[in-house]
């Protein structure tokens, strides 16, 4: 599971099982009414919870992803204030987590619970990361909420899963990985720019966070150089969310929601089948002074790191920022180099997961073997 703070990113048993849904949770207000029990669950995450890793209350029955957006009830997007906070500390990361987790256990065991099965007890080996800047000082604490109780997950209207509960208990046979790091093994397992002979920067570019990591050839991260910063690009997307909404309608739902069409390249709002309003000239605005921003991070990292010859981007925000970057670098003829489209947004997930996957096949069994032990468990 990759939390990013525009979406959550999760892969289960093999690489071809992916999900993703925005990062955004909602307090429901009244009762919600089904006009159909079909859908996909992935877009009615309708959620309660129970966990000592969720204190309050407020958390115990949420909506999370395309159900939160445009809620009417109280809406928590990773902007603002929130961003500010650690995501090891935010409550919305273990509410997406735990709901991540519970609907890969769920898609798993899909045919018993449309069977009629409403229990699903699972051992859970997890694999996720925190940011470059939080590792050292949150990994412990966030490991310890993850693993050693029982989380519950019940799906309360959402299609398909409707009265449906998992309990999880997690293990975490690679420990709390580090985000952008695990982005780097997938590119080399599975991309043509082989990394392992090179020395290199590189910088996942998320909806807060940007963190920027050094590896000497064979791979091997220099922690001198490494750092993490944050960029706020969850912020500036609020920003032109606000801009375009004050033309008197709700034209966009979420930070999210605009994340998506950036990335797709949709400029332009269309609404009963015509433009009503172009953003190009708005999103221009305000990518070049984010791209700017990115880039003299990571120049001023960069300038440090003789054996660095080249700069990667990889990341959800690469792929938004990547044109004006671009642009930007046409007059410094730096050798930058940008993870490609289809790919970029889930390398973390993916690394995670290969890592995860060996050591499960080389001596990690024994120490996610735990809570297979008692009955009634099942590995996922």
């Amino acid at each position: 599971m990759d939390n990013g703070s525009s979406h959550i990113k999760g892969i289960y048993d093999d690489m071809s099982n992916a999900f993703l849904f925005p990062n955004v949770v909602a307090q429901p207000v009244g009762e919600r009414f089904l006009l159909t029990e079909q859908g996909e669950p992935l877009d009615f995450l309708d959620v309660q919870l129970t966990s000592p890793a969720i204190e309050s209350e407020r958390y115990r029955h949420v909506y999370v992803g395309n159900l939160a957006i445009g809620d009417e009830g109280i809406v928590h997007e990773i902007v603002g204030d929130k961003a500010a906070q650690k995501k090891a500390q935010r409550p919305e990361t273990m509410v997406t987590l735990l709901t991540g987790a519970a609907y890969a256990v769920a898609r798993k065991h899909e045919d018993a619970i449309k069977k009629g099965r409403k229990r699903i007890k699972a051992a859970v080996r997890l694999g996720t990361g925190l940011p470059i800047s939080e590792i050292a000082k949150f990994r412990t604490e966030f490991a310890a909420r993850i693993t050693g109780s029982v989380h519950t997950v019940t799906f309360v209207t959402t299609p398909v899963y409707k009265g449906v509960t998992v309990e999880m208990e997690f293990t975490l046979p690679i420990d709390i990985g580090i985000d952008d790091v695990s982005g780097v093994y997938d590119i080399e397992a599975t991309s043509k720019s082989q990394l392992s002979h090179k020395g290199f920067g590189i910088a996942d570019v998320g909806g807060v966070d940007m963190d920027i990591a050094f590896f000497r050839p064979g791979l091997d991260l220099d922690q001198r150089h490494s750092t993490g910063t944050k960029i706020h690009l969850n912020d500036a997307l609020e920003h032109i969310r606000n801009e375009v909404n004050a033309q008197g309608e709700e034209l966009i739902a979420s930070t999210a929601e605009l994340a998506h069409m950036l990335v797709r390249k949709e400029y332009e709002i269309v609404a009963e089948g015509k433009v009503v309003f172009d953003m190009t000239n708005l999103v221009n605005r305000h990518m070049r002074i984010l791209a700017e921003k990115v880039l003299k991070h990571a120049r001023n990292a960069w300038k440090h790191v003789r054996y660095a010859n080249e700069f990667w981007f990889i990341g959800g925000g690469a792929i938004v920022l990547q044109p004006w970057i671009e642009k930007l670098n046409a007059e410094l003829g730096l050798p930058l180099r940008f993870d490609e489209a289809e790919y970029s947004q889930f390398r973390n997930a993916r690394g995670t997961f290969l890592l995860l996957d060996h050591a499960l096949r080389h001596g990690g069994e024994a120490a996610a073997a735990g809570p297979e032990s008692e009955a009634g468990s099942e590995p996922t």
